[in-house]
């Protein structure tokens, strides 16, 4: 992974050669400016893919064609732990988390994956899509702990004016903060370990609506584009 600078946006992250990611990963595009489209489209992405639901969206100002993929059906939780959420996603709507991963691995491009933050949604998204790419469990890990680091300035004050108004404990404050700024490995872990659970990446993703192809594609995205950033293929 490396960081990538975007004007108008902020926590993005390509996966693979800094060059030539085969999956950029970022926070919510709606106020990306020009120069931040430019970046975009100067590491290969010429696609969105929106996990947001259509209550979240803006009007975008940039010209990268968008793919809508909400993930919730409903407005996102706003209170609750971090790993309550993730297992609900992933128990409850395993079909829309598949529906995100199966627009990756039909995108014959690179595509940029976000929600909000980019860190809750397009982390559970972007972790399922490398793990059936065949990364490392400790590296998709590693990546996606990377967004506490950012979220939390750019969303400290959005997430107490959002919380202001609701009556919580200290323990269900602490935890709801939690959820909206941090990013913390044990988190995703246990959604890859209920994940495992329910037979593995691959299973998961064919259980609900993947196909063996769409899994071997994501494999083969991932190595192309290796192989065309090491220059190995012409």
């Amino acid at each position: 992974m490396h960081d990538i600078s975007l004007d108008g946006s902020y926590n993005a992250r390509g996966i693979g050669h800094r060059r030539r990611p085969w999956l950029v990963r970022s926070a919510g595009l709606d106020a990306l400016t020009s120069g931040g489209e430019r970046s975009l489209r100067d590491v290969g992405v010429d696609l969105v893919i929106d996990l947001r639901e259509e209550s979240e969206q803006a009007g975008r100002t940039h010209t990268i064609p968008v793919r809508s993929v909400p993930l919730y059906g409903a407005a996102p939780p706003s209170s609750g732990t971090l790993e309550s959420v993730y297992a609900g996603l992933v128990r409850d709507r395993g079909s829309r988390l598949t529906a995100a991963v199966i627009a990756i691995a039909e995108h014959p491009g690179t595509a940029v994956v976000h929600c909000t933050a980019g860190k809750d949604r397009t982390g559970l998204v972007v972790a399922l899509a490398r793990l059936a790419a065949g990364d490392a469990r400790a590296e998709v890990v590693a990546d996606y702990a990377v967004s506490g680091e950012t979220v939390r300035p750019q969303r400290e004050a959005i997430a107490a004016a959002q919380l202001s108004g609701v009556t919580l404990s200290a323990a269900a404050r602490a935890a709801s903060e939690r959820l909206h700024l941090d990013s913390p490995a044990e988190a995703l872990e246990s959604a890859l370990d209920i994940v495992d659970e329910l037979g593995g990446v691959a299973q998961y993703l064919r259980t609900h609506g993947a196909t063996s192809g769409h899994v071997a594609a994501l494999a083969d995205r991932a190595d192309a584009h290796a192989a065309i950033a090491s220059g190995s293929v012409a």
